[in-house]
């Protein structure tokens, strides 16, 4: 198994700078791949005949799915055809072509009757793409089925997926055929899920033992305050120029169409001020009041140093801020003014865009959207204030009266105008951390000193009120955005804070470490939220993301992340601790390890299940796949103690836990971060 291993994550590191298919030919589809997974496979059956483990119904059956879904895999990549068949509408279609360009007949012909591109409600981002396909077989039967993401079409046992397609109206359909393959795979998924839950039920194993041994544990007390918003800079003597508050939220009740939705227009410049500065605002000036700012008053404003590291001045990351600061103070990103063209579709424009002809015939509206950010900036010249609020607020009738039907609603708005003001937890993640430092601290020295540790309701407490702050910033942002908070690192760093307070509430009376261990991973993960979502912009789902398998599969992830993260800091406590004291804290490491190791199965097939749904293939081998597998055998050995008698010393295993995580590490910030692929936006 340490081979395998260690083959995919050379694997993942030759894909990086080889490609996909080099890596597919070298590794993955290698006759020496194959048969290194089929030696464990022997290797495994002979061990589990060899301990008995038949005995044990339901950690056989666990074994045996494993068996059954690498046969399937087998099946699949010894029998199963793939390729693609592309289709222009209204001409029939009765080959698809492989991998090579090769064409193969189609059990009969397919026909698009139409592609459509679905959007979302007042946006241009896509939310689907659709194929409605007629079907024509050689027997004379006909029919039509309708194929977008997350939606596929069976036909004669093939499978059709939407893949990819053109700007002529055309489609591009992945289309497979695996009747065996499939089927045994996700049998072995079934036969997997129903031991796991088993697993729990089964009398005299291990597990059950090493629970009750962990029975005994408490925690310790200690006051947290979750403190709020830090205190705001001093002025400097010499500071630019900006609108008076009041006149600053006339503009903050403006809608405007960025990020490919329509948002208040305070989304729009907290985000310029934070990419430009690194906090929403500037002194004690609104984010509001800076980018207004950088449009009527630019000759003070670019004087402004930007936030910027010595290793980044000059480059890209310093050139994105100036062209903000210059795209604001030329109007270009000010899309205002929703527009219907003749086919009624709305766009919105800026003050300088190229409007549609109805526009231009209409000599009224044509005027007011081409000329009133013009009469706003001569007011504001005046300082007369009370004309500015006039004028901002008829460009508000404007946006109701023109977009009435797609303007967000007014609680939604509500909404994110508070997400907008919480979803940085700076202050919460500096207290967490220093918190769980200092428990970790004294837990380690009551446990050197062979004491018994006592649970903390004022400690749960503490963290029901953090675990309250981040739903309210999760449930806010799903609100908004109209989708599950499951994508993108800001929100599944929150996701693990999150899950480490549900997990700290619920079992501090059983197990007393998960106090300090919660905070310092709670805290952790919100630093990381924070600053890889110093901007944690609100954007629409990508299509193939719009899938109830998505919610589940990332919830099961990230839970077994922070399952592991808390084994890993509980080795920590493990080696600085006397003997017994260790001994103890690996049975509490082995009692959160199985169900960690069970959720990361699970998620990780589901995810299998969920690209067959969407990709048409189960497993592609892509660098987050293979290192999700790679942390799942890892972790997996661990379990294996019986076998791997040094895991069975008690500071071997806390070391193994710790570097384990590693492994964790990579999966989700390696592969984002250098190695790429498919799921590089997770």
């Amino acid at each position: 198994m340490a081979a395998i291993i260690l083959s995919m994550v050379a694997a993942t590191v030759f894909e990086k700078f080889r490609g996909t298919e080099a890596a597919l030919a070298a590794f993955y589809h290698s006759g020496w791949f194959i048969a290194l997974w089929a030696v464990a496979a022997v290797g495994g059956v002979v061990l589990l005949l060899e301990r008995g483990v038949p005995k044990k119904c339901w950690t056989f059956t666990l074994h045996l799915a494993f068996l059954i879904m690498l046969a399937g895999a087998l099946v699949t990549h010894l029998s199963a055809e793939e390729g693609e068949v592309k289709l222009v509408p209204d001409i029939p279609v009765s080959e698809w072509q492989d991998g090579d360009g090769a064409s193969h007949p189609l059990p009969g012909t397919l026909t698009l009757e139409r592609f459509e591109v679905m959007r979302y409600t007042g946006s241009m981002a896509p939310s689907d793409y659709r194929s409605t396909v007629h079907y024509s077989e050689r027997s004379g039967e006909s029919g039509t089925f309708v194929i977008s993401m997350n939606k596929i079409a069976k036909w004669k046992g093939w499978r059709l997926y939407q893949a990819d397609f053109g700007e002529d109206g055309s489609s591009v359909l992945a289309v497979s055929h695996d009747p065996w393959g499939i089927g045994l795979t996700y049998a072995g998924y079934l036969v997997l899920l129903l031991s796991m839950i088993g697993f729990f039920f089964q009398k005299g194993s291990a597990y059950r033992a090493t629970l009750r041994r962990v029975m005994q544990a408490s925690a310790f007390l200690m006051v947290f305050l979750l403190p709020t918003e830090a205190g705001a800079k001093r002025l400097p003597g010499d500071t630019p120029k900006v609108l008076p508050a009041e006149v600053a939220e006339a503009f903050d009740s403006l809608y405007v169409y960025y990020n490919d939705r329509i948002c208040p227009f305070e989304t729009l410049a907290r985000d310029y001020a934070m990419k430009a500065y690194g906090t929403p605002g500037w002194n004690d000036f609104s984010a509001t009041q800076v980018v207004t700012g950088w449009l009527f008053y630019y000759d003070w404003w670019q004087v402004v140093p930007f936030k910027v590291k010595a290793k980044d001045r000059g480059t890209a990351r310093e050139r994105e801020k100036e062209y903000l600061q210059r795209s604001t103070a030329s109007g270009d990103a000010w899309k205002l003014f929703p527009v219907a063209d003749s086919t009624g579709t709305l766009r919105w424009h800026t003050a300088h865009s190229m409007l549609p002809l109805e526009v231009i015939d209409d000599e009224a509206r044509w005027t007011f959207i081409r000329k009133v950010l013009d009469l706003v900036e001569e007011e504001v010249r005046a300082e007369n204030w009370d004309e500015v609020i006039r004028l901002v607020g008829k460009i508000r009738r404007y946006q109701e009266k023109t977009a009435a039907e797609v303007l967000p609603s007014s609680s939604r708005v509500a909404a994110e105008k508070c997400y907008n003001r919480i979803a940085r937890p700076r202050v919460p993640f500096m207290a967490s951390i220093t918190l769980g430092l200092v428990l970790f601290v004294l837990m380690g020295i009551r446990l050197s000193r062979g004491k018994r540790l006592g649970g903390s309701h004022l400690l749960s407490g503490v963290a029901a009120i953090l675990w309250l702050y981040l739903t309210l910033a999760l449930g806010l942002r799903w609100y908004v955005s109209g989708h599950a908070p499951f994508a993108g690192t800001y929100c599944v760093m929150m996701l693990m804070a999150w899950l480490a307070c549900v997990v700290m509430v619920l079992l501090y009376r059983k197990f007393p470490l998960i106090q300090p261990l919660g905070f310092i991973l709670a805290g952790f993960t919100m630093l990381q939220a924070s600053i890889s979502g110093g901007n944690p912009q609100i954007t629409h789902l990508m299509p193939v993301l719009n899938s109830p398998l998505l919610s589940i599969h990332v919830l099961s992830m990230m839970l077994s992340y922070t399952l592991f993260g808390l084994v890993a800091l509980n080795g920590v406590m493990g080696l600085i601790v006397p003997k017994e004291a260790s001994e103890r804290l690996r049975d509490v490491s082995l009692v959160v390890l199985t169900p960690a190791v069970f959720l990361i199965t699970f998620g990780t097939f589901l995810g299998a299940v969920w690209a067959n749904i969407s990709w048409g293939t189960y497993w592609g081998w892509d660098p987050k796949e293979t290192w999700a597998l790679i942390t799942l055998l890892i972790y997996a050995a661990a379990l294996h103690g019986g076998l791997l008698p040094p895991l069975r010393r008690p500071k071997v295993f806390h070391a193994y836990c710790i570097l384990a995580f590693l492994a964790v590490l990579v999966t989700y910030f390696g592969v984002n971060l250098i190695l790429g692929g498919m799921h590089a936006y997770a």
